[in-house]
């Protein structure tokens, strides 16, 4: 394991000279995602309305890549709506970048904060970095609320007569199934644990990378590809293009955790800027507490961003304190997965709850 972790700490240390030459293009917590390229909605981010220096508190500037894609809706509700400016935020947007290039321009300071999926923080800090989480970001929704802001879907051609995934399981007679993701992400994480929530085997899965959503539509629509796993923008597309619905995020049975994802921090910026994170974490709770009630214009106001349509924003936490439980079913799939040892990563190691309130 000595060995493992110094091949993965020589590769992120090579991948830092790749982020300080600006190459990037729009990435989703570890998944390519549908983006333009370039960065036309910048200038559409700002609001003239609200500036951090009328906060009456010392301005603090931020670091983070720029979120061309669906996962920047509490970014922007958070400039538009002036949570950030509130609490005396100057976040500065660093340009795209490719998924591998995110946690290298961590940890070399090109940016402070950091988004991503548990199971990804977690191999992180198995590989040696030392980053912590700080709050949540997006959450599975309740089941009171509309289906469409679960975390995700997993779909396949109108061809197939069943209804429900273990049929086609069944169908499949022991062949393997192609399912659109790469670990460890959120699309292999939720479907790997439907399977073992209806008694089926992972092992049948074959995950296959795409580079978004909507290749992954096309491909199970080619007969190339028999699941695809969608979040929320695609549900539409996915329905308009009458593919069939086999199972979605609430079907874990792990209520929030399913759809969890992250913000983090370096610990060393962590312990040296507790005010500057203590902000963000106010700010960012602000606004995805904003989202929750307000999504009709939430969508709006990012589809105006990334320069293309959004049918649907997630559903984000917004409650008190840092439930830390959610965290310990990504780790335990990534150790059933054989990508962990038991015990190699525990939930202390990959979260801090000193910013929950």
């Amino acid at each position: 394991m000595a060995s493992k972790k110094k091949t993965n700490l020589i590769i992120i240390g090579s991948l830092a000279v790749v982020v300080a030459a600006g190459i990037g293009i729009g990435t989703y917590y570890g998944r390519t995602s549908d983006t333009i390229q370039g960065a036309a909605g910048l200038k559409n981010l700002k609001d003239a309305n609200y500036n951090a220096d009328s906060s009456g508190k010392k301005v603090i500037t931020l670091k983070t890549d720029t979120k061309l894609n669906c996962s920047s809706t509490p970014w922007v509700i958070a400039e538009k709506k002036g949570f950030f400016a509130e609490e005396g935020l100057e976040v500065k947007y660093t340009g795209e970048l490719k998924t591998e290039q995110k946690l290298p321009a961590i940890l070399n300071g090109t940016n402070d904060i950091g988004a991503t999926l548990p199971n990804t923080l977690a191999t992180y800090v198995a590989g040696g970095a030392k980053v912590k989480a700080v709050t949540l970001g997006e959450v599975d929704p309740p089941d009171s609320v509309d289906p469409k802001f679960r975390h995700m879907r997993y779909v396949t051609s109108e061809s197939f007569a069943g209804k429900s995934l273990k049929e086609y399981v069944e169908s499949k007679k022991g062949a393997k199934i192609t399912v659109s993701g790469t670990a460890p992400n959120c699309s292999t994480f939720i479907f790997n644990e439907i399977f073992r929530k209806e008694g089926l085997d992972p092992s049948q899965i074959q995950y296959v990378a795409f580079e978004s959503d909507t290749a992954a539509i096309q491909a199970v629509q080619q007969g190339n590809l028999d699941i695809a796993g969608i979040h929320p923008p695609f549900y539409k597309l996915a329905n308009d293009s009458k593919l069939t619905v086999l199972a979605d995020s609430q079907d874990t049975g792990l209520g929030a955790a399913s759809g969890a994802s992250v913000y983090y921090f370096t610990d060393k910026f962590i312990e040296e800027n507790p005010e500057a994170v203590q902000r963000f974490v106010n700010a960012i709770k602000k606004a995805q507490n904003w989202i929750n009630a307000n999504t009709d214009e939430s969508v709006k106001l990012t589809a105006e961003y990334i320069g293309q349509p959004v049918n649907a924003t997630h559903y984000y936490f917004t409650d008190k304190g840092l439930p830390t439980e959610l965290f310990q079913p990504w780790i335990d799939d990534l150790v059933q997965s054989g990508t962990l040892k038991k015990d190699q990563v525990k939930i202390d190691d990959i979260v801090t709850t000193q910013f929950s309130s």
